[in-house]
């Protein structure tokens, strides 16, 4: 009777299986040098970064903005301000809708996957502490948190992302309220501050 060898993964198997981790650590090692090199740390130099691209300046904006609810660089949602400022108005807000939609989705994942731990690389000890009281206090109606932090847009809608993650919400309903809403968020956060700012500046 003839025995079966018994033959371990190819070597292209496991190439295919340690290529998911290793572009995750990269990945987040390039949030965390973003976070605490303050790389992006005033508008200007975020304008800078993006015309530095040329023609490639839309897709570096997305990208940016998909980094932006994982690492926050920028205080709110000044990089939507930024994106209509450079694009135009409908299009800057909804170059900022898909990479804010990127952003939250992989937030979801990260936190979802990690845990609390990728919560304190990010967080600093006082939004952690946010982090945790908010996850204590409304995980059982998560869904209606999420849609008030998308309506009224000076919410912080990112941790509330990060608490979506640490709770039984399914990714599917995740991203419906996320793709529901999140336009009207973006949208609204970026015409009341250009609002705001157009006044301010018109008393000068």
């Amino acid at each position: 009777m003839e025995q079966k060898t018994k033959h371990g993964p190819s070597w292209h198997q496991k190439m295919i299986q340690v290529l998911p981790v290793i572009g995750l650590a990269t990945f987040v090692f390039i949030l965390i040098y973003i976070r605490h090199s303050g790389m992006f740390s005033s508008v200007s130099d975020l304008q800078h970064f993006i015309k530095s691209f040329g023609s490639f300046a839309i897709f570096a904006f997305v990208i940016v903005q998909a980094i932006q609810p994982i690492i926050p660089f920028l205080p709110g949602g000044f990089a939507t301000i930024v994106g209509m400022l450079m694009f135009g108005n409908i299009p800057g807000i909804l170059y900022s809708y898909i990479g804010l939609v990127i952003g939250e989705i992989g937030l979801f994942l990260l936190v979802r996957r990690f845990g609390p731990r990728f919560a304190r690389l990010v967080l600093s000890e006082k939004n952690f502490d946010k982090f945790e009281t908010t996850l204590q206090t409304h995980t059982q109606d998560i869904k209606r948190l999420l849609i008030v932090c998308f309506i009224f847009p000076f919410l912080p809608d990112d941790l509330t992302c990060l608490v979506a993650g640490m709770t039984d919400l399914s990714f599917r309903e995740y991203v419906q309220i996320i793709m529901i809403f999140k336009l009207w968020s973006v949208a609204s956060y970026g015409y009341v501050c250009l609002f705001v700012l157009d006044k301010t500046l018109a008393r000068f």
